[in-house]
């Protein structure tokens, strides 16, 4: 296994772990799993504020591990990147992208499992190694604001969750972005 992987990857981990029998590394895999869905169960009892920004801060290292998945690069035209997220291919693709002004309706068009039901685009659901659960939705409209902002330096406002097989039973993932408005835009003022 050592001889598989990457200089600065060999570097980054304990001699001890590469030197592991398949079957113990397979079992900490095991152990790491279960750890992370009970990390996520105690993350839906929080409060609102203290749940959120856990899982802002998961979202952040989740996102940054996709951008080698989704094949985008930072300074990406915005009518090019959202072209290229609507081209992307199963799992992590396709995108549905609508917008208007400030507005973007953000759908991910998940592929089906063998019984017809959508598959998870979160890799620790996908490959079943944590529980389905509204949380991770949370979390993926987190990354898509991130993936907005870096790739086309695009800011968002917020991103708000509208459906999600696990929010609310449906076949797709929709979100509501709220692009920041331009400095030049005034509010509504009553006269």
């Amino acid at each position: 296994m050592a001889e598989e992987l990457s200089p600065e990857v060999k570097g980054s981990i304990d001699d001890f772990y590469l030197e592991m029998s398949p079957e113990i590394k397979e079992l900490l895999h095991g152990w790491l799993y279960k750890i992370v869905d009970a990390a996520y169960e105690g993350i839906s009892e929080l409060p609102p504020e203290h749940r959120d920004g856990i899982l802002m801060k998961m979202s952040k290292a989740c996102s940054d591990q996709a951008k080698m998945v989704l094949d985008c690069q930072p300074g990406m035209d915005w009518e090019d990147y959202k072209k290229h997220m609507v081209e992307l291919k199963p799992p992590f693709g396709p995108r549905k992208v609508t917008q208007i002004g400030d507005i973007v309706h953000w759908t991910y068009v998940p592929p089906k499992d063998k019984d017809g039901r959508p598959i998870c685009q979160c890799p620790l659901i996908m490959y079943g190694w944590i529980e389905a659960r509204p949380e991770v939705c949370a979390c993926s409209s987190n990354s898509v604001a991130s993936y907005i902002e870096e790739y086309t330096g695009r800011e968002v406002a917020t991103v708000e969750t509208l459906g999600s097989p696990m929010v609310s039973g449906e076949d797709e993932c929709r979100f509501l972005v709220h692009l920041k408005p331009s400095p030049f835009t005034t509010p509504k003022h009553e006269t």
